[in-house]
């Protein structure tokens, strides 16, 4: 069977049942190449705030210090 003759029963598909055949089709490729088709996603750190609460303040917080400390010989 070639692809001319596939065409006409593919073009009276609906969009999902294209998309899956599609999905099919690629599958059957990455198998007979040796690949994984389906790789699952490495999972996303959660982003905790808290872990960076006063990290900018403690820069500044060193600065405002060593600002302090400089003036005292002023006096």
């Amino acid at each position: 069977m070639s692809i001319n003759d596939l065409l006409p029963s593919v073009a009276t598909l609906s969009h999902a049942d294209k998309f899956r055949l599609v999905q099919i089709v690629l599958e059957l490729l990455a198998n007979e190449e040796g690949l994984s088709a389906r790789q699952t996603p490495v999972p996303a750190e959660t982003f905790n705030p808290r872990i960076y609460y006063g990290v900018a303040h403690q820069s500044r917080q060193n600065i405002d210090e060593y600002i302090a400390s400089s003036r005292e010989g002023w006096n």
